[in-house]
């Protein structure tokens, strides 16, 4: 009970599998790791969809949401919505799959993959990263969004 009042952002962690199928998810899981070398921890159910597209080497995205990006949101958070995640335009589908006005991309490799009981943890190494020129970024607390 106590974790619903560390306040997070919200990203949306996108990949592509070894058949070019795209994958997102919703999390608040997201950590900056170390500056040098740039990279970042996620926290990833292993059942979610997700999980199957992700190997060591691989390219993925994390992209930190805006405050106007919350139906995006809740549209990778839910397991019914999974297959219409990607029947908008809000994604850039050429490589790894990145959100076109996301608050921040940050393009990553996967250089670790760490089960831990019903979670892997990703460690994922910046590649490139895309940013807004302004802090816009969409916050969750206490089972809701804020700002």
């Amino acid at each position: 009970m106590a974790m619903r009042y560390l306040a997070a952002s919200v990203s949306v962690f996108s990949a592509k599998d070894d058949n070019g199928k795209s994958y997102a998810m919703t999390a608040s899981s997201v950590t900056s790791l170390t500056v040098n070398p740039p990279a970042l921890l996620i926290c990833v159910n292993q059942s979610a969809g997700i999980h199957s597209a992700l190997r060591v080497g691989s390219d993925v995205c994390i992209n930190i949401l805006s405050n106007e990006q919350q139906e995006i949101s809740n549209l990778c958070s839910s397991t019914d919505s999974e297959t219409d995640r990607f029947a908008n335009e809000f994604w850039n589908q050429e490589a790894v799959p990145f959100l076109k006005d996301a608050q921040a991309s940050i393009f990553c490799s996967i250089d670790q993959l760490i089960p831990y009981h019903s979670h892997t943890i990703v460690i994922a190494q910046a590649t490139s990263v895309t940013n807004a020129s302004t802090f816009n970024t969409l916050m969750y607390a206490d089972g809701r969004y804020l700002g």
